[in-house]
């Protein structure tokens, strides 16, 4: 159920998410599953923040964060808090996002977790061409493409390219 939430979340099927949520939570509770307490939450919180809620999928987000590294469980955090970036750029909170964004990448760096980082590099490209920083923005897409080319990531390169074709200035190449 989990690997099936994390690949609707990369789909951006936030009713599909929604609804494993709550099949996790479910087995969560009948098997007194401490270990997927949290993500039951913070999947729950980010299909929230993408169904118009997004206020309130942050603060469910982040509670859900705060309690898994409390119980020393920092595995996918970086992800985790990639989805409280997305859902404050969502609620309009930019400077929040980036604090949000600036702690996932500190994470990422501390636990090595590279996998997904273009997904924090084209969050960081939302916040600055939200700002209006064209320049900042167009770097930020750029090291997401060089990002999933260093891991051999087609799928992530195509978001990434998709996110460069439609928002800066691609070229043929």
């Amino acid at each position: 159920v989990w690997h099936s939430a994390m690949v609707e979340v990369r789909l951006g099927n936030a009713a599909r998410v929604a609804a494993l949520a709550a099949e996790m939570h479910a087995l969560v509770v009948e098997f007194a599953l401490a270990h997927g307490r949290a993500a039951c939450r913070w999947f729950r919180g980010w299909a929230d923040a993408r169904m118009g809620a997004p206020r309130d999928g942050y603060e469910r987000i982040r509670g859900a964060y705060e309690e898994n590294t409390r119980l020393g469980m920092l595995a996918g955090a970086s992800e985790v808090l990639g989805y409280a970036t997305e859902a404050l750029v969502l609620a309009g909170d930019l400077d929040g996002a980036q604090k949000e964004l600036e702690e996932a990448l500190h994470v990422a760096e501390k636990l090595g977790e590279r996998v997904y980082l273009p997904q924090l590099y084209l969050m960081g490209a939302t916040i600055a061409r939200a700002r209006g920083e064209r320049k900042a923005a167009a770097a930020s897409v750029r090291r997401a493409i060089a990002e999933a080319r260093t891991q051999d990531a087609p799928w992530l390169e195509l978001m990434a390219l998709t996110e460069l074709c439609e928002n800066e200035r691609a070229t043929p190449e």
